[in-house]
């Protein structure tokens, strides 16, 4: 008997088309009503702004030199999200110098998120900043901010192949004023680190584990609290044939998803700003955990840079059965551009279903249920970077799940 396996539909709005900058999305509620707003970045211009939930009215939260990554995390512990960024990043991973590179907060200022900037903060300098999460480790009351470079501290082009100082910043008492102590994670394994992300991106925020995606593949990174430290378990060693045509091998994203049944899997984008979507699954015959990677789509040959489309990927249940869809944000061209849906129909023997699901180039996905009808809705915006890639009309867009209809 065959498998049928629905996958559920998706309603566009186009909240802004036109942008002249695009890189971030993250979902947030900004203004404490209950429902997720929007918070988008871009780096050419560096204006940070937030779009609140329903009617998507923008506001600016502020501008920066060349912010990447954006995350959520209550700093002052009034309730409120306020906001860390990486800024003041190089014009490409090839032209970041060693003083290039900060770590800032913003400060919520309440009032429904405020009508003017919000003020910045110092939390640190590191050469190339690209990623930052802020967490809880071992259940401790004050944030750490953990930060990924995209490259090594020497800057240049040398850097590509230098190991990161993957870096954790602790939230002092008074984080207005006092500077953050920085402890090094690790400085001697990571090389071209695209991504540093909690495992699992949906959900309440928790410390562990993390996923580091990088020229090294992908490796799940744990903090131990009984020991109070880092272990580094490695998941696969991503996409390795392309390297001698396009200087790029590993992986560039990375999520863990639930089956069916128990247990888990890896859905990776790769190699850096990479063209193929690979899932790992646990290997039945092997001995402990071990993993068997399978590749479910290649997208495109890589460019005169030796890139592909994809940029983002994540894990969510978006249909409800209690197991995880992943999708993939292609930043373009065109026919290489949106987002695709992927659906396991036998995960063991590497046997999975995709659907598009918006054809707008997307930088990066946020997952929220926006509309507050108990289904994961997702939001995207265009890419648009100079030095990288710039889609046509640029847009932030929510995708409303609609469901299976009648």
């Amino acid at each position: 008997m065959d498998m049928v396996v629905s996958i559920p539909a998706f309603r566009l709005e186009v909240v802004e088309e036109g942008l002249t900058d695009g890189y971030w999305i993250t979902a947030a509620d900004i203004d404490g009503d209950g429902r997720p707003d929007l918070v988008t970045s871009g780096v050419a211009e560096g204006r940070i702004s937030w779009y609140r939930n329903p009617d998507w009215t923008k506001q600016e939260i502020a501008r920066l030199h060349r912010p990447v990554a954006v995350d959520v995390g209550d700093v002052t512990g009034d309730g409120r999200p306020d906001l860390i960024v990486c800024h003041d990043y190089g014009r490409t991973l090839r032209e970041c110098k060693p003083d290039q590179g900060m770590i800032s907060w913003l400060g919520n200022p309440g009032a429904d998120g405020g009508s003017g900037p919000w003020q910045r903060h110092d939390i640190g300098q590191l050469c190339s900043a690209h990623r930052i999460i802020g967490v809880r480790l071992g259940g401790e009351e004050r944030l750490s901010v953990l930060a990924a470079p995209m490259v090594g501290p020497s800057g240049g082009e040398e850097a590509l192949t230098q190991p990161v100082r993957l870096t954790a910043y602790r939230q002092p008492e008074d984080p207005r004023t006092t500077p953050w102590n920085a402890e090094v994670i690790d400085d001697s394994t990571y090389s071209l680190v695209h991504e540093l992300t909690p495992a699992r991106r949906v959900g309440p925020s928790t410390s562990t584990p993390l996923l580091v995606a990088s020229a090294e593949g992908v490796t799940e990174l744990a903090y131990e609290e009984t020991a109070g430290h880092w272990k580094a378990t490695a998941i696969g060693s991503g996409e390795r044939t392309q390297k001698p045509r396009t200087g790029f091998q590993g992986s560039n994203s990375a999520s863990l998803g639930r089956l069916a049944g128990g247990g888990n899997y890896v859905a990776a984008l790769e190699p850096f700003h990479g063209n193929t979507v690979a899932v790992y699954t646990p290997d039945p015959n092997e001995a402990g955990t071990r993993w068997r990677r399978t590749v479910l789509d290649v997208f495109a040959d890589p460019n005169e840079a030796g890139e592909g489309p994809g940029h983002d990927l994540v894990c969510a249940d978006l249909d409800g059965d209690g197991e995880d869809e992943f999708l993939v944000a292609l930043r373009g061209p065109q026919p290489w551009q949106g987002v695709f849906y992927y659906k396991a129909v036998d995960a063991s023997r590497g046997l999975w279903t995709k659907k598009r699901v918006s054809t707008e180039s997307a930088a990066r996905i946020a997952v929220a249920d926006f509309d507050g009808d108990g289904r994961l809705d997702f939001a995207t915006v265009g890419y648009s970077v100079p030095g990288y890639f710039q889609a046509d009309n640029p847009k932030v867009v929510v995708a409303y799940n609609t469901g299976f209809g009648s």
